[in-house]
């Protein structure tokens, strides 16, 4: 009896530790067509690290970390020959510091119409698609 009062602990305990941890925000894919390549865009926000990862066809091609209270991401890369740039704005990183500067971003989001968050995705310099979290 013992026994089985110990594993139903320990397996609620796993469980329980399983479902805290949150999944990342995942980005709707969108698929470009540059220089007759078909490119299928995609990217994810893991909220508790402040980790953005931005791919093309599958492929991690960007990532990053959002530093305190800036909620902008500039990413560069090289992926098939073509030069990649992700202008990310995530207005989420401000809103969720709580207190006073939780309130004030908020009200400047509001105003500015900015609290949308989101990546530009530019492709040798032209804007192809906005990816929004």
């Amino acid at each position: 009896m013992r026994i089985i009062s110990i594993l139903f602990t320990f397996t609620a305990g796993v469980l329980l530790t399983a479902c805290a941890a949150k999944p990342p925000i995942v980005a709707q894919n969108k698929t470009v067509v540059v220089n007759e390549q078909t490119i299928v865009l995609g990217g994810s926000y893991d909220t508790e690290k402040k980790k953005l990862l931005l791919t093309a066809n599958g492929d991690a091609i960007m990532q990053g970390r959002f530093p305190p209270m800036t909620p902008t991401q500039n990413l560069n890369a090289n992926f098939e020959d073509m030069k990649f740039k992700g202008d990310c704005y995530f207005g989420s990183v401000l809103g969720d510091q709580g207190g006073r500067f939780g309130i004030v971003a908020s009200i400047i989001q509001s105003a500015k119409s900015s609290t949308a968050d989101k990546c530009d995705i530019f492709i040798d310099g032209t804007k192809q698609e906005t990816l929004y979290f």
